[in-house]
């Protein structure tokens, strides 16, 4: 069992991974690079790759293999093979070096790096995100609240009291339930008294999370489907622990726990996700049904 003191270590070492490989994706967002596609989900978000995430998956793992040998930790990280030692370890290290691959390549915002701590049990210990492109840096350890570039952390004032922003992926347009889902969307919205429904598309997943706490009435979900993908645990490990620590909505679809150490697969598109900045969005949405 980690102690506290190791969980204050642990986050320092990851803001500090995250941050140097933050500052060399950064550096290359204007400059030449190979591209390749890799095997992922159904989305074309998931099958791009990039020697920069590569890059800074090593930089991540170079300051992390030390307190990985000292405290026996699994390791999962996008850019390798599952080893499975995330189902013996009591702890593994679960990274994403550059979640939001497609908007880099793009030249837009949209993406991060994201860096967590889960226990075998699947819930998150240590959540570290760090946003090349604003120089942010998140940090959370379970039960001591959230900093941000060295400052605790919570949540403003929102000013968009009249509006619902709603964060999802690309591919969601394509849904044959898309049109339903506007539709239901606009009723709850109305119901509240806001006038104004805003969909926000083409981020990663991370920073589709992070956004939500930027609004009042805000929503990044997916929905369960049949097709691998849905994002993988990297994805949403290090923002569920930010969202917890805030005592906010972070679910799967059917509002139960998000858990992030599935024995049977990396993706998640069996459970989905839920992120609300309020528990009555929440609440309304994870009674809808699609598939």
């Amino acid at each position: 069992m980690l102690e506290k003191n190791d969980l204050e270590k642990l986050c320092k070492e990851a803001v500090e991974a995250s941050v140097e490989a933050g500052k060399l994706i950064q550096s290359q967002v204007d400059q030449s690079y190979r591209q390749q596609e890799k095997q992922g989900g159904y989305s074309k978000a998931s099958q791009v790759v990039t020697e920069v995430d590569f890059k800074a998956q090593a930089i991540i793992l170079k300051h992390l293999a030390p307190n990985i040998a000292k405290h026996d930790l699994g390791l999962l990280t996008e850019e390798a093979a599952d080893d499975e030692s995330r189902l013996i370890k009591d702890y593994f290290w679960c990274i994403d070096p550059l979640d939001g691959t497609l908007p880099f390549t793009e030249q837009r915002p949209g993406y991060a790096v994201s860096i967590a701590l889960i226990s075998r049990s699947g819930d998150p210990v240590v959540g570290v995100v760090y946003i090349p492109d604003e120089d942010l840096c998140f940090s959370a350890i379970k039960g001591e609240g959230i900093v941000r570039n060295g400052q605790s952390f919570s949540l403003a004032k929102s000013a968009d009291d009249d509006s619902l922003n709603i964060y999802i992926d690309r591919s969601m347009q394509d849904a044959s339930y898309f049109q339903e889902l506007k539709a239901k969307t606009r009723q709850w919205a109305e119901g509240q008294n806001l006038t104004n429904v805003y969909y926000h598309i083409g981020f990663g997943a991370v920073r589709n999370a992070l956004s939500v706490l930027s609004h009042r009435n805000a929503c990044y979900f997916k929905f369960p489907r049949k097709e691998k993908g849905g994002g993988s645990i990297w994805d949403f490990a290090a923002t569920r622990l930010i969202f917890e620590e805030l005592a906010l909505p972070v679910t799967n679809s059917k509002g139960d726990n998000l858990h992030l150490n599935s024995p049977d697969t990396t993706f998640m598109n069996q459970q989905g996700v839920l992120y609300a900045s309020n528990r009555a969005l929440a609440n309304h949405l994870k009674h809808f049904k699609f598939s």
